[in-house]
This record gives structure tokens, C-alpha cells and sequence, in this order.
């Protein structure tokens, strides 16, 4: 197969991946959150903003590692807009509250919506352990990955946006375990970037 037909075949699972992870994941779930309901309101295409944004990164991954070579800009301009959506969804989707949950697997419940926020807390945090994945070795990852997720919690409840819950740790931590070993064998056999690695 060329890589042309590689490359469209590759954008139309992309397509089904955007559509269906913001149509059928995301936006059920963010729409629980009367907070984003008014904030997505203030923009007509929000919905299909999200779904080109989640399209174009998946396809151009693919054709990164197709090349075996990643771009440095792609890196950038995907991780500032991932970045930026993480902080809307991690610090302004609650109401004004703060408490502890101690219940470390309270998400493993027979509710439609519970189980769909579990996915998207493991979701969310695979990015961040990819960008771990570019320097960091397994043992400092997991120190900044902890304190990362737990500066986040804490953040939530000192400033009354969130709860500091043991279960959103372990999500959370999965997420970025995933990314990390994602991206630990995408080094294996792609070249990123000279100005990435040039630390290294």
C-alpha cells in the first residue's frame, strides 16, 4: 500500500477518532459541568472546533511516524493548544467547593456518565506523559508525573475549584503512564526534531 493510501486511510480513522471522542466522550461529559455549558455557549463551533482540532492531531501524528520524523513545531503548536484545554478542564469546570475523597476506585460504578469522566481523566493526562516520554528516565518520570498530578489536586482544593481525590491520582497517573510508554517505543524507530534533541 503507497503511502498516499496510507495517508488517506489514516484520515479517515482520525476523522472517526475525532468525531466519535468529542461527539460520544467529551462533550457528554463536559456538558455535565454547568460552568462549560456557558462557556461553550459563547461559541457556536465549539463542539466542531474541538472535533477538527482532536482530527488534525491524530492524522498528522500518523504521518509523523509514517515518516519516522516529528516535527518540532507539530510538538509545539499541539502541546500549547493541549496544554491551555487541560487547564480549562482541570480549574473551571467545578462550582466553588472543596473536599477530600479517599475512595480509590470510586469511578468503578454501574453510571454511564462516572465511567466516561474515569476514561477522560486517563485520557487527558496521556499527552503529558508522552511529553515526559521525550527526556525523562522511568524513575524521574514517575517523580514529576506524582507531584505534577498531585500539585493539580492540591490546587483544586486549596482553591476551592475541585476535590483532592485519590481517585483521579491513579487515573491520572495511568494516563501519563500510557503516554510515557507510547511514546518510550515511538523513540525507537522516529527521529524527532534536531532542535528537541539537542539536549539530549
Amino acid at each position: 500500500m503507497t503511502r498516499w493510501i496510507k495517508s488517506i486511510f489514516a484520515l479517515l480513522v482520525s476523522c472517526l477518532v475525532g468525531v466519535g471522542g468529542i461527539q460520544y466522550i467529551a462533550y457528554p461529559t463536559l456538558l455535565q459541568y454547568e460552568r462549560f455549558v456557558h462557556v461553550m455557549d459563547r461559541f457556536s463551533y465549539t463542539k466542531e472546533t474541538l472535533t477538527l482540532f482532536l482530527i488534525l492531531s491524530c492524522w498528522l501524528f500518523y504521518l509523523q511516524l509514517l515518516f519516522k520524523r516529528f516535527s518540532a513545531i507539530y510538538l509545539y503548536l499541539v502541546y500549547s493548544v493541549y496544554l491551555f484545554l487541560l487547564f480549562v478542564v482541570l480549574f473551571t469546570k467545578a462550582p466553588q467547593y472543596h473536599t477530600f475523597s479517599w475512595d480509590l476506585f470510586d469511578f468503578l460504578v454501574k453510571d454511564k456518565k462516572t465511567i466516561l469522566e474515569a476514561i477522560l481523566n486517563v485520557l487527558y493526562f496521556v499527552p503529558l506523559g508522552g511529553l515526559y516520554g521525550l527526556k525523562a528516565k522511568w524513575w524521574e518520570f514517575g517523580v514529576i508525573a506524582l507531584l505534577t498530578i498531585l500539585g493539580i489536586e492540591t490546587i483544586q482544593y486549596v482553591f476551592y475549584i475541585g476535590t483532592f481525590a485519590l481517585s483521579d491520582i491513579l487515573l491520572n497517573f495511568i494516563g501519563c503512564l500510557l503516554g510515557y510508554s507510547i511514546c518510550l517505543g515511538l523513540r525507537k524507530f522516529t527521529v524527532v526534531e534536531k532542535n528537541i534533541n539537542d539536549s539530549q
